[in-house]
């Protein structure tokens, strides 16, 4: 193994090393750091744990096996800079594995006592191939050469996330084994640091075959921050060797070695299912501190359709103020046979006019079913509702289609103030067979003015949902046909036009909703699972007017 270790401390932004380091570039932006450091010091300002961006990479360190001081397991190599000291380290693969693959139990860790737990990615695996460079580890007797790896990974994976308790150093250092990995197969292509879903620039990795770090100055983190390491995949595999957390500070209480294997990452803040029933439309209120749920219920089953006896026929209700404990309440909106509702009551939509709760909802015809329309509710208090004299106050417009057997797509419907008004979304299907978000306004929220169609988009675009963020207003739209988030700067006007989103693993996730708490943005969506479906509840970072979320 050669020795080629060098220590490129902590550039300032415009000053940061190139992604690709050829052996004449390396020599080329040393030099500039040699001078800039040293123009630096002249001023009294030269540290090493000078740093641009909290997220971007600090610095490398190369062919680096012998990370530690032989002699003071808490002594780091200068590779990773001068007073540093070692809080702890995360390494995989230090045990022999069946078959060369094993759970993550198969690990060493002397985790410090401000990291309060670390979680893996679902499926991630812990390798271990003879061939591979090996890193020692202070215990006697033991070195490592293995990885966590996630086979089958998309473009970028969050691999691993570390959730910072109390206690934490003012400045920390955190350090990724990249390159003990082999040949390009096992070496990510990139790897990325996010803090609370901000994420900083990827850092490029170069295989050799021999051990290399990547770290980061990171400033101090709050109790409950979380850290998560991307990992861009190379050939649909993602990879790392393991984690150091340094500081200046050697006076760092170490955790046992932990033998079970590592927990899931699971970034939702809650859930809802209730035994014996399934769910699917909904719409979540936020009154006060308490967020009010309410929902289509039916019974669970393998199928859990609609039109079977017993479902659907009045909305599910029930309160949390956590999205994690739920407190359930009589149903409301009961069917009345042989009316425009009498089959079904479906989707229901809340807005909040002069004191007074107004619900859209859609119901289903049994004189004619599948004739759908658009009804109206009102409440003082969300919990006792009375429907309009005059319902159903909205049906199809006249540019929709309607089937000779009487079935007329027209529901799901959504409404927001705008203006001095309001404007319904609802989902259609036009003459000619596209599915379609019809628009519509109104200065009262009982009489309907038809728009015309606000996108044309997939087959039963169900579940319109339109919310505002900054100066822009977003709708999402799915089905078991497709799923779209749209966004426009006007929401009567439009156009809308596609926005990338990166959406929950693979499944059937549908009826998206979307919470407003104050600045907080809230996504959630059910999952169709038979013998009950469950929703779930994530929080919503913006980067760029594009919301993310880590599921």
């Amino acid at each position: 193994m050669k020795k080629n270790t060098r220590h490129e401390s902590a550039p300032t932004p415009d000053l940061l090393p190139p992604q690709c380091l050829s052996e004449r570039n390396v020599a080329v932006w040393s030099r500039r750091m040699r001078m800039s450091l040293a123009i630096l010091s002249m001023v009294g300002l030269a540290s090493p744990l000078i740093a641009g961006s909290p997220l971007d990479l600090s610095g490398r360190a190369e062919d680096a096996a012998d990370w530690r001081d032989a002699a003071d397991s808490s002594s780091v190599a200068e590779a990773f800079g001068r007073g540093m000291r070692v809080n702890g380290w995360l390494l995989f693969g230090s045990d022999p594995l069946t078959d060369n693959f094993g759970d993550t139990s198969h690990r060493a860790e002397s985790l410090p006592g401000y990291v309060a737990q670390v979680a893996v990615a679902q499926g991630a695996r812990v390798a271990r191939f003879a061939a591979y460079a090996t890193v020692p580890v202070p215990m006697a007797g033991q070195s490592i050469a293995g990885t966590l790896t996630l086979d089958g990974a998309a473009d970028q994976t969050e691999l691993l996330t570390v959730r910072i308790g109390a206690g934490a150093p003012a400045m920390l250092r955190l350090a990724v084994l990249t390159d003990n990995l082999g040949g390009p197969d096992f070496v990510p292509r990139g790897i990325s640091l996010a803090i609370d879903g901000k994420e900083g620039a990827v850092a490029a990795a170069a295989p050799n075959g021999t051990p290399d770090w990547l770290f980061w100055n990171l400033p101090r983190l709050k109790e409950g921050s979380e850290i998560s390491l991307r990992v861009q995949s190379a050939n649909g595999v993602a990879a790392i060797g393991g984690l150091l957390f340094l500081s200046a500070s050697a006076e760092v209480a170490r955790k046992p070695v932990a033998a079970g294997p590592l927990p899931l990452i699971d970034h939702k803040i809650g859930e809802f299912s209730r035994g014996g029933e399934y769910l699917k439309d909904y719409y979540v209120f936020k009154d006060g501190d308490t967020f009010h749920l309410f929902y289509n219920v039916g019974n669970a089953g393998e199928s859990q359709q609609w039109f079977e006896p017993g479902n659907e026929k009045a909305f599910g209700h029930a309160t949390s103020k956590d999205f994690k404990t739920w407190k359930h309440h009589p149903r409301v909106l009961d069917v009345v046979p042989g009316t425009w509702e009498g089959m079904v009551v479906s989707a229901p939509s809340i807005i909040k006019h002069e004191g007074v709760y107004y619900m859209f909802y859609t119901g289903f015809d049994d004189r004619v079913p599948g004739s759908q329309t658009i009804g109206l509710a009102t409440s003082r208090n969300l919990f006792k509702w009375q429907r309009h004299e005059g319902n159903p106050v909205y049906e199809a417009p006249p540019w929709a289609e309607r089937r000779a057997d009487g079935w007329v797509d027209c529901r799901d419907a959504h409404v927001i103030k705008h203006g001095d008004g309001f404007l319904m979304f609802t989902m259609v299907t036009t003459k000619e067979g596209k599915g379609a978000i019809a628009l519509a306004e109104s200065n009262n929220l009982i009489e309907w003015k038809d728009l015309g169609p606000a996108v044309e988009t997939f087959k039963e675009p169900e579940s319109p949902r339109v919310f505002q963020n900054g100066e822009h207003f977003y709708m999402f739209i799915s089905s078991a046909y497709g799923k779209q988030l749209l966004r426009a700067a006007n929401p009567k006007t439009g156009p809308w036009e596609p926005v990338p989103f990166r959406w929950p693993a693979p499944g059937l996730w549908s009826g998206w909703e979307v919470v407003e708490d104050g600045n907080r943005t809230i996504f959630s969506a059910f999952e169709w699972k038979s013998f009950g479906n469950h929703i779930r509840f994530w929080d919503v970072h913006w980067r760029d007017n594009v919301p993310e979320v880590v599921y």
